[in-house]
């Protein structure tokens, strides 16, 4: 039998074995009659003086044990991957959590996709962000927005989600198999950074391989149109005929959102966010967090939120041990985001600050929202006719006396500014008073802290409009929106668990 025993503590400095003893205890039984496992476990960090682990585990024993209200029996049937007989080929247009967690799905199935991707294999894409970062040319076919991995790959490799779907732990699984990292699965907020991350872009795409999957990589995706019950699909590559199409795009493809837009695809604007990058000393925010248990510690995290108004301000995509990344993928136009190692040992911290927006601050019309991010970050290039962010201290920004702050990470290099500039008045005091009320209740936020501007790619500007139910596209049968930039999730997680429900649709068709 297995069992769920829940809310299991041990103290900072000691072992997981630790909780090997209090499984006994609890279940009356001897340590060599179990195997056990961690489920979950954080780091419960209400009380300084009473810091300590807390764990739920998984117990496999064929004992009879003792009844407790900590124990329940735990019933999970493994993720149907019985073969389908089908000589469908999906076209799964992007590489990102959605379009690969789809081909996934749909390869173990036995229905073989084609994935068409803009960028590069992560092996050349890397080599090209690192030669921009470098002073190098952009390419904007292959950057930190666009190739194998999506946008996530130059991230702090998050592997969080509000969702409660139970397709997440079939995610989390994959991701800890190919990052032979196991403390995926039981982390509360479990990571594999940039840099592991890319490790396993390169296993899935050998897995996906062998079971008849075929990327196509430095494609574009041109257009489309109907054939029958299907599509014709048009690439840089050349045309493939297919009886489903997914749209798994990143939120940063702006040239498809206005190919599709002019193609009659139904879609509309969203709200999304937009803001700065804020960094600050991780020691700081560490002692902060854990007091003098911070040693012992792995980086800590952070996350803040103010009410300005009707507008929510807040942290967003923190990255303990990072640094903050151009990431533009249009010539001409300067963008920040974050990421971070495995390891999360840099100097600093960094979190992006936003203020979420819509009609009222970009405008009526399904691009508007594109279009305001490219005025914001053509703006800021203008500034130094170059792909240099500008800079400003938070003290300095806030008004108030200038204090010593944190080296900048932004490479192709920084220069100092006035934020204000960077956004329409309104906006900018929102994010002037949201950034002083979220220091007032934690000052480690604004200690010595500089921000990077500016933070426009938070989430996607627009929505491809899909039936709840079949989840294909208002306008158009067996063409499938998926993930971030589709509007539909925000994050590796939910953008995979999305892909999924997508190619689970598919089969259904199929069957």
């Amino acid at each position: 039998m297995r069992y769920r025993i829940n809310n299991l503590s041990r103290p900072i400095d000691s072992e997981p074995a630790y909780y090997e003893r209090e499984i006994s205890k609890i279940l009356g039984i001897e340590p060599s009659a179990f195997t056990w496992n961690r489920h979950r476990e954080s780091i419960d960090a209400r009380k300084r003086h009473t810091m300590c682990f807390n764990a739920s585990v998984d117990v496999e024993t064929d004992r009879r044990v003792k009844k407790s209200k900590r124990v329940t029996v735990i019933h999970e049937e493994p993720y149907d991957f019985s073969p389908v007989q089908s000589d469908a080929r999906p076209v799964i247009v992007g590489a990102g959590p959605a379009g690969l967690f789809c081909a996934y799905t749909l390869a173990k199935r036995g229905i073989a996709p084609i994935i068409v991707e803009r960028g590069d294999a992560v092996e050349e894409r890397v080599k090209k962000v690192e030669t921009f970062w470098n002073g190098g040319a952009l390419d904007p076919e292959s950057n930190v927005q666009f190739g194998e991995g999506g946008a996530g790959t130059f991230s702090d490799g998050k592997l969080t989600s509000r969702s409660k779907d139970a397709r997440g732990r079939l995610v989390l699984e994959l991701f800890s198999r190919l990052a032979k990292d196991k403390s995926i699965l039981y982390k509360k907020k479990p990571h594999v950074g940039t840099d592991a991350l890319r490790a396993v872009l390169v296993e899935l795409r050998r897995e996906l391989e062998a079971m008849g999957a075929e990327f196509l990589f430095r494609t574009r995706f041109k257009g489309f149109k109907r054939e029958g019950g299907g599509y014709l699909v048009s690439t840089s590559g050349g045309v493939y005929r297919t009886d489903y199409l997914v749209l798994a795009l990143g939120h940063s493809s702006r040239d498809t959102f206005e190919m599709l837009y002019d193609e009659g695809l139904s879609m509309e604007s969203k709200p999304f966010a937009v803001g700065f990058r804020i960094e600050q000393s991780q020691k700081a925010i560490d002692e902060n967090q854990y007091g003098e248990m911070a040693s012992l510690l792995p980086a800590a995290e952070y996350q803040v939120t103010a009410k300005v108004g009707d507008r929510g301000v807040y942290s967003f995509c923190m990255c303990p041990g990072g640094r903050v990344v151009a990431a533009a993928s249009e010539e001409g136009e300067v963008v920040t985001n974050g990421m971070s190692f495995k390891a999360r040992d840099g100097a600093n911290a960094n979190a992006a600050i936003l203020a979420t927006i819509d009609e009222s601050v970009y405008g009526e019309g399904v691009m508007a929202g594109v279009d305001f991010q490219r005025r914001i970050e053509k703006k800021v290039y203008a500034m130094s006719n170059s792909y240099r962010a500008p800079v400003q201290s938070v003290a300095s920004y806030l008004g108030r006396e200038e204090t010593d702050t944190v080296a900048p990470t932004y490479l192709p290099g920084t220069y100092p500014a006035d934020l204000h500039a960077i956004y329409p008045e309104a906006l900018d005091k929102t994010l002037a008073e949201g950034l002083a009320k979220m220091g007032s209740y934690f000052p480690a936020l604004l200690e010595g802290a500089v921000l990077t501007a500016p933070e426009t790619r938070s989430s996607s500007p627009v929505r491809l409009k899909r039936d709840k139910m079949s989840l294909e596209s208002l306008s158009h049968e067996n063409l499938y929106p998926a993930g971030e930039g589709a509007g539909y999730a925000g994050g590796i997680v939910s953008s995979a668990i999305d892909g999924i429900r997508i190619a689970e649709k598919i089969i259904e068709k199929e069957q």
